[in-house]
This record gives C-alpha cells, structure tokens and sequence, in this order.
C-alpha cells in the first residue's frame, strides 16, 4: 500500500533538481559535492580579497595624497606609520631605514640610494605575493570545475544508455533521468567557473594597478631623495649652516 501512494509522488517529485541530485549515483553526487567546496571556497577568496585590495588601494591613495605634500624625508616616516594598509607606505619605512637614521643623518649617496631603490623593490614584489594569496587558486577552479562537471555529464549519459540496455527501451522515460542528471553536473560546473574566471581577472587587474603604482611610488620616493641631497649639497657648497658661527671664514682681510 505505501509504496503505491509514495510511487506517483516520487514521480513527481523526481521532476525538480534537488531530487535529481538526492537520486542520482554516488559519482555524480561526489563531483557533485566537490563542485560545491570549491564554489564556496571561490566565493570566500572573492570577498576576502576583494576586500583586502579594496583597502590597500585606499590607503595607497590617501598615504599618496599626503606624501606629496610633505616638505621633507624625515617627516615621511612619521606619516606611513598612520597608514598600516598602504603598500607605498610599506615601501617608504623600508625606503628609510635603509637610508639611514632620521633628519641630518640620512645617507643619501648615489650608492646608497640605490641600494635603498633595490631593497623597495624586492618589498613590493613580496607585498604582492602576499596580496596575491590564494588568487591563483580562482584560475585552477576557473579551469578545472568545467571539466569535472563534464566528467559528471559524460557519467550520466553512461548511465542513462545503460538503463536503455537494462530496460530494452529507448524511450523518453528511461532516458530523461540520466540525462537530467548529466546536465544537472553540467550546470555545476559552469557555476563555479564563472565566477572564479571572472574574480580571478578583476583581482588580477587590481594587483596590476597596484603593482604599477607601487613601482611608481618607488621612483618618486628616490626622486625625492636626489632632490633632497641635492639640496644638503648646495647648502654645503655656499658654506651657509642655518647661522652657525662657524661658518665665518677663518681669516679676514684687515684694512690698510
């Protein structure tokens, strides 16, 4: 008796997706759920990083913004302590510690500025591996969940034309089923690359734009220094130290 009333709601029932899934073999449900786990963890990347980026692309701009109104090196440091997000802030601390001590004291020799310019730059190549973190996963499941759902469709097509040979009928009813199943992983896997082709191009482009920014900051950040010995070496070269009385020369001509 039971199951003569349950048989017509299993029929009916088995016409929506969900019971396609709960109905379908254990393979299908196992690329089924993989399919999943790596959606949700494309999602979690997405927002996690997005977010990170969004951050530092903020900090970048305001830290920017004040550095290029501030007069001199020494007073740099002060300010990129107030920006912990901003990469170019990250690369001005590691730009002055390797010139040297604060004010008077920096050393801002042709060598040691560049030193200092190569030290920045392996900074920012490491502060972008870290930005990039997990990024290159989004381009595996971009890559890889298409193929695992056409496995899960070319299984379920296996198993709707085995039916056939089972049930010796090729009719709608035998075959419906196993096809169904075949697009429902096909559908899966179409949805979990989509976004994580999409997310990985966006991140890509941000993590460029900062890059490039970066590298730019570094430039600017030199230029400043140049310009700033330059000027400590004029200063010098006029004998002129903020009316110091030694700077008077030591012997003066007496009239005859």
């Amino acid at each position: 008796m039971l199951p003569a009333i349950l048989g017509p709601l299993q029929g009916g029932v088995r016409a929506s997706v969900p019971s396609l899934v709960m109905q379908s073999g254990a393979f299908n449900k196992f690329l089924l759920l993989l399919l999943i786990v790596l959606s949700v963890s494309t999602w979690a990347i997405l927002v996690e990083r997005w977010r990170r980026l969004a951050a530092a692309r903020s900090a970048d701009a305001r830290f920017r913004a004040a550095f290029r109104g501030t007069n001199t090196l020494g007073e740099t440091r002060l300010l990129a302590s107030q920006h912990p997000l901003s990469l170019q802030a990250k690369l001005a601390q590691e730009g002055l510690s390797h010139l040297g001590a604060r004010g008077e004291a920096m050393d801002l020799s042709a060598e040691s500025l560049e030193l200092t310019a190569r030290a920045m730059e392996r900074m920012r190549s490491d502060e972008l591996d870290r930005l990039e973190k997990n990024v290159g996963f989004l381009a595996t499941v971009g890559s890889v969940a298409p193929f695992v759902g056409l496995m899960g469709t070319v299984w379920g097509i296996m198993s709707a034309f085995l039916n056939i040979g089972v049930q010796g009928s090729a009719s709608l009813v035998v075959v419906a089923p196993g096809i169904a199943e075949a697009l429902v992983a096909t559908v899966a896997g179409l949805a979990a690359a989509i976004p994580a082709v999409v997310g990985y191009n966006t991140l890509a482009g941000r993590l460029r734009t900062l890059g490039n920014d970066a590298a730019t900051f570094v430039s600017e950040f030199i230029d400043v220094a140049v310009r700033e010995g330059r000027g400590r070496k004029r200063a010098a070269a006029t004998g002129t130290r903020g009316g110091d009385p030694s700077a008077a020369p030591l012997f003066e001509a007496t009239p005859r």
